[in-house]
């Protein structure tokens, strides 16, 4: 059920799936370590234990649970907010990505079978 106020934007189909990621700020080397939350063609949700400013570009390698393919993405931070555990969701838009999103969903299904 929507929350009061909130208008959904999105367009796309989002996957409610967890799949394993390393991301950096552009022009920093440092990874830190999140999982996702959703995905679709235009983006994902992440949950990180830092806030990210919106607009930030990061550089996101999403790790195959089947194989352990490493496929980067660039994106972008769209939104951001935290919750009482401390936990941040973010939500990334891709740039310029050329994800096929249902095999990558159905690998990551298959993987956990």
């Amino acid at each position: 059920m929507p929350k009061e106020g909130f208008l959904e934007k999105r367009k796309g189909v989002r996957f409610l799936i967890s799949i394993p990621l390393k991301y950096a700020k552009v022009g920093i080397k440092q990874l830190a370590d999140a999982v996702t939350n959703d995905i679709s063609a235009e983006g994902l949700g992440l949950i990180t234990v830092e806030d990210i400013p919106v607009n930030t570009p990061l550089n996101v390698s999403l790790t195959m649970p089947d194989n352990g393919e490493v496929i980067p993405i660039d994106t972008e931070v769209l939104w951001s907010k935290s919750d009482v555990s401390g936990r941040c969701h973010i939500g990334l838009k891709f740039k310029n990505s050329r994800l096929k999103l249902i095999p990558l969903v159905l690998r990551t299904i298959s993987a956990r079978m």
